[in-house]
C-alpha cells in the first residue's frame, strides 16, 4: 500500500504559488469562475441564501475526485470521518470502514514520468484537494463542509476538538475559512446574539471561503443508546467554542456548532444554558422539517442556518441517485421555500440543475 504524502500547509503553499512563473500564474488568472457562481447575491446575507450540496461527496461510487460536485455546482459537501489513528494522518475518511481510507482524495508520488496519482488520502488529503480547488476558483461562492465524526472526537489520541481545528486550519488557510470569530467579531457576547442582530455577512464577503460544521456521527448515536458515549460531538464541540470564547481566543475555532432542531420549541433546551448561545446551525431530515412539528418561523426570525438533508425521502420519494431531473429540481425548490432551508442535500450527480442557489423561503 503506498503511504500517503503530505504537501505543504496552506500559508506555504500560498508563497509557492506566489513565486510561480508568469504562465502559470496567468492561466490561474484566467481559470474559468466555478460553474455555481451566482454574483445576483452578492448583496445578500448568507442566511437569506439557499443553497444544495451532496451527502458523501468523498464516495468513490459518486465521482472519480472530491471536488468534482463543487465544478458542477455544489454548495455543501459531506465527509465522513474516524478518529481512528492519532495525530494529524489518522483521521480515516470512508463510510463504513474505520481502518481504511475509502474515497476519492487524492495525492500524488513520485515526479515526471514517474509521477502518479493515488485515491484513498486521509482527511488532510480530502482538506488539501478542497485547497486546491479553491485556489483555482479565488472567487467561488462560499461552500459549506460537513464533517460527520462517525464515532466522535478522541482527545487522548491528539483527536480532539482544537486538534481538528489545528488540522483544518493548516490545510485550508484560516483566511479561507468563515469562523464563529467572524461573525461574532467582538461586537457580540456569541454567535446567537450576533444572528439575531442579522451580523451574517454577505455573498460577497464570504466568496473565496469555507464554513465547515461537524455533526454527531451515526456510530457514536448508537453508542449514546447503549449509555456508552454519553458526550456527542455537537455538545463536545459546542463546550470547545465557548471555553475560547471565554478565555479570548474564540478566533482558533474553525468550525461550526450544530444540533437537530426539535418539534414545538427551542432545541437547545436540551443543552447546558453555557452552550445554548453557541448553536445558530441546525441539521435534520428534509422530510423532518417538512413534516409540520418545526416551527419553521422561529428559525428565520432568529435567522438561524437549517440545513435539510436527504431530499429524495420527501413524500413522494424520489429515486435516491437518479431521479427525474424535473422532478428533482422541483423538490430542491420545495423545501427550499416550504422548509425554508438554508441548505439543501441530496446523492444525486446526474441534476446540475438541483445544484441552482435561489432566495431562502423565509419573510
Amino acid at each position: 500500500m503506498c503511504a500517503e504524502v503530505s504537501v505543504p500547509a496552506r500559508p506555504l503553499r500560498r508563497f509557492l504559488s506566489g513565486v510561480a512563473t508568469l504562465t502559470t500564474a496567468t492561466a490561474l488568472a484566467l481559470a474559468p469562475a466555478p460553474s455555481h457562481a451566482t454574483s445576483g447575491f452578492d448583496d445578500t446575507t448568507l442566511d437569506r441564501v439557499s443553497v444544495s450540496g451532496l451527502h458523501n461527496a468523498f464516495d468513490p461510487g459518486k465521482s472519480n475526485r472530491l471536488t468534482k460536485g463543487l465544478d458542477e455546482g455544489a454548495h455543501l459537501l459531506e465527509i465522513d470521518v474516524y478518529s481512528t489513528y492519532g495525530g494529524s494522518g489518522g483521521w480515516v475518511v470512508s463510510h463504513s470502514d474505520p481502518l481504511f481510507n475509502e474515497n476519492n482524495c487524492t495525492y500524488t508520488t513520485g515526479t515526471g514520468i514517474f509521477k502518479t496519482t493515488h485515491r484513498n488520502g486521509s482527511l488532510r488529503t480530502c482538506l488539501d484537494n478542497l485547497g486546491d480547488w479553491s485556489d483555482s476558483h479565488p472567487a467561488h461562492d462560499p461552500v459549506y463542509v460537513k464533517l460527520e465524526l462517525k464515532w466522535g472526537f478522541r482527545s487522548k489520541a491528539d483527536m480532539g476538538p482544537a486538534d481538528l481545528d489545528r488540522l483544518i486550519r493548516n490545510h485550508i488557510g484560516a483566511e479561507n475559512i468563515f469562523k464563529p470569530a467572524d461573525m461574532v467579531n467582538d461586537r457580540y457576547p456569541d454567535l446567537d446574539t450576533a444572528a439575531k442582530a442579522g451580523a451574517w455577512p454577505t455573498w460577497r464577503e464570504l466568496r473565496g471561503k469555507f464554513l465547515f460544521y461537524p455533526i454527531t456521527g451515526t456510530i457514536e448515536n448508537r453508542l449514546a443508546g447503549y449509555d456508552l458515549d454519553n458526550l456527542s460531538t455537537a455538545e463536545e464541540y459546542a463546550r470547545h467554542v465557548r471555553d475560547l470564547a471565554a478565555a479570548g481566543r474564540l478566533d482558533q475555532a474553525v468550525m461550526w456548532p450544530d444540533t437537530h432542531p426539535a418539534p414545538g420549541g427551542d432545541p437547545r433546551t436540551a443543552y447546558d444554558p453555557s452552550l445554548r448561545p453557541w448553536f445558530v446551525l441546525f441539521d435534520n431530515q428534509a422530510a423532518n422539517w417538512l413534516g409540520g412539528s418545526y416551527d419553521l418561523s422561529w428559525y428565520c426570525a432568529n435567522r438561524y442556518l437549517t440545513v435539510a438533508t436527504a431530499a429524495e425521502s420527501v413524500a413522494p420519494p424520489l429515486h435516491p441517485t437518479d431521479p427525474d431531473p424535473a422532478a428533482a429540481v422541483e423538490r430542491v425548490h420545495r423545501i427550499a421555500q416550504e422548509g425554508r432551508a438554508a441548505v439543501v442535500t441530496f446523492d444525486w450527480m446526474n441534476v446540475p440543475d438541483a445544484f441552482t442557489a435561489q432566495a431562502r423561503g423565509c419573510p
